[in-house]
């Protein structure tokens, strides 16, 4: 009988202890989440940048639109997944040299509100389309897309044909992008990088991300002095990783959804392709991937009836790595669209 007593006595201890260690480490991983939670809304409160542009009214949230220069057609320029007006700091005072010119934020980047939901595919084209007209802007419009921003452009012009003057696809995601890849390995690709992101918007709101330097924005620390500060806190805000997040959660069922819309309409177009896999999200890097990107860019080019211009060099931010090169290129077909449509009027 004692020795089943001992022994009973001694399992509860070990349980006992167990216990308390069990306890002691969930308070201190609660204690360090909350203090990474205070110290991530800290940095975010302290950083509370001016808004360059306008915050344009669209039913019960704010846009903003960030427009300079004079002259018609308005140039609208539109960001890739995870980008915002920023991400054209290097190329938007030398386009506005020649015409007027926007660009903007999507619902939760930069300094337009988050919506209840998020705004993907035609929900945000339509987001862009009455803030432009509430603004303002009259169409047509010149519409420059890079990367994810191309596919949402030609969508824009799919679905509104009418609202365009001309077209320009910046590295750009076509509607058959998917299909440009080996089947198994672009599955692996989404959803690894699904993975990622779901980490990020995760550990983000405890100030993981901002700690270790893992920002949301390939670029942000790249831009002129003038942006750098805003941009890098912009790109270390929870809200970024979240709407990110949900962009890239929706974006198989956006080129659905632009798979089902008429074809581009027949408006000066021009294709400008990168030539280095470099600042592409992960998983794209390898050989095989790169040849799927570059088919996917002779597939726009194809539909356009135009041949993409390769910017030696250059990685996936054109507009980053040769500002210079892609102003000179956007204004020759800037001019290019001004010109036939002061011919057909």
């Amino acid at each position: 009988m004692t020795f089943f007593l001992d022994s009973s006595s001694t399992s509860a201890r070990r349980w006992s202890t167990s216990l308390r260690i069990a306890v002691a480490t969930l308070g201190g991983l609660l204690a360090l989440a909350a203090g990474g939670c205070a110290w991530q809304y800290q940095q975010e409160a302290a950083a509370p940048h001016t808004a360059p542009g306008q915050r344009v009214l669209i039913g019960d949230r704010h846009l903003h639109l960030y427009c300079i220069g004079q002259g018609a057609p308005t140039l609208v320029l539109e960001a890739g997944m995870a980008g915002w007006s920023q991400d054209w700091a290097w190329v938007q005072d030398g386009l506005a040299a020649g015409g007027r010119v926007c660009s903007y934020d999507r619902a939760g980047y930069g300094w337009s509100d988050a919506a209840p939901a998020p705004r993907l595919g035609m929900q945000a084209v339509d987001d862009l389309r009455r803030a432009l007209l509430a603004a303002g802007e009259a169409p047509p419009w010149l519409l420059a897309g890079h990367s994810m921003g191309g596919l949402l452009v030609g969508m824009h012009a799919r679905a509104y044909p009418a609202d365009v003057a001309g077209l320009a696809f910046i590295d750009a995601v076509g509607r058959d992008y998917a299909a440009q890849f080996p089947p198994d390995r672009y599955a692996r690709f989404r959803k690894d990088l699904g993975r990622l992101l779901a980490l990020s918007d995760t550990l983000a709101p405890l100030g993981v991300l901002r700690l270790v330097n893992q920002p949301a924005s390939l670029i942000a620390q790249r831009l002129p002095d003038a942006q750098r500060t805003s941009a890098v806190d912009w790109s270390f805000s929870a809200r970024h990783y979240r709407t990110l997040r949900d962009e890239n959660a929706g974006f198989d069922a956006v080129l659905e959804q632009a798979r089902a819309l008429p074809a581009l309409p027949p408006v000066p177009t021009v294709v400008l392709s990168s030539a280095v896999m470099r600042d592409f999200p992960a998983g794209l890097e390898e050989e095989t991937m790169h040849a799927a990107w570059q088919g996917n860019q002779q597939s726009i080019a194809r539909e356009a009836g135009v041949s993409p211009e390769v910017l030696a060099g250059s990685g996936h931010y054109l507009h980053v790595d040769q500002p210079d090169r892609v102003v000179a290129l956007l204004s020759t077909w800037r001019e290019t669209a001004r010109h036939r449509l002061e011919t057909t009027r």
